[in-house]
């Protein structure tokens, strides 16, 4: 009778132990899903840009230097998971928004159509529809509006020299606004996708059947004046997909070591930002 009894208690003390485990990590799994979707903070100064679509525009130091810096965010979370189309594709933690931070070159941070629309009232637009984010997040009509809504916003000021920079995503859209864009006469993309028939087919994705290709674009209109960082360690975007482009436009991708797709440029970005004044110093004693 002693011994059931014992192996009850002992029964009973698992069960506890196994319980309290189950909780601790239901509190863990509970604080990191509470840490990652955390909603964007609309900054104070940001204004709303209308154009066929709303843009969030941000513009720091505008008054300190010739050159704008235009900064373009990457894809966000344009799927919940692989099979689930998300209902809101901004990034919870905007990276180009951290690296604009880090700027002293007067910047611009041109938000991209359809997101941010839950951060601010303003935002909200009736054109909306997840097609924006997923298959023709690169279409005719999103390049249209970003330049558009750039445009409106250069009319404000008298800058001698535009720099497109952009992350992911936001490299695809730099390149190909670059291409109709007289006044941009520098381009710079972070772990860009340069080619994303050739991103699609790496990931066995759908193709983006409502987008534009860069790879596929006529280059002759694009600035002279390229640099392309790419992270040695991206599986997102490894360098590779990115060679039919540079092959192309007789241009070279910049790899850098340790580097993924999100990591670490924010770290380094000092540093960068010194070879894209660099290329731009060059460029205007030869001229």
């Amino acid at each position: 009778m002693l011994e059931f009894s014992n192996t009850i208690q002992t029964h009973t003390s698992l069960v506890k132990k196994v319980f309290a485990f189950l909780i601790t990590l239901l509190l863990i799994s509970a604080c990191q899903t509470t840490r990652n979707t955390q909603p964007f903070v609309w900054p104070e100064n940001a204004i709303v840009t209308t154009s066929q679509f709303k843009h969030m525009v941000l513009i720091q130091g505008e008054k300190n230097t010739s050159r704008l810096h235009v900064y373009i965010e990457g894809d966000g979370r344009p799927f919940s998971n692989r099979f689930q189309i998300s209902t809101d594709p901004s990034p919870r933690h905007p990276l180009m928004l951290e690296l604009m931070a880090q700027d002293k070159t007067a910047s611009l941070y041109l938000g991209r159509p359809c997101y941010f629309t839950k951060s601010n009232l303003l935002m909200a637009d009736e054109q909306c529809n997840y097609h924006w984010w997923t298959d023709a997040r690169y279409s005719d009509a999103v390049v249209s509006s970003m330049i558009d809504a750039l445009r409106q916003n250069l009319k404000k000021y008298a800058f001698k020299g535009v720099t497109l920079i952009g992350h992911s995503g936001g490299g695809t859209l730099a390149l190909l606004m670059s291409e109709r864009m007289p006044e941009v006469n520098q381009l710079v993309t972070l772990a860009g996708n340069l080619d994303t028939q050739a991103w699609a087919r790496y990931h066995h994705y759908t193709p983006l059947s409502n987008s534009l290709n860069p790879a596929e674009k006529i280059k002759s209109l694009m600035p002279a004046k390229q640099l392309h960082f790419m992270g040695s360690k991206d599986d997102n975007i490894p360098p590779s997909l990115g060679q039919n482009f540079l092959t192309q436009t007789g241009q070279q991708g910049r790899i850098i070591e340790g580097f993924d797709h999100s990591c670490c440029w924010d770290s380094r970005w000092q540093e960068l930002l010194v070879e894209i004044d660099k290329q731009n110093d060059q460029s205007e004693t030869k001229n």
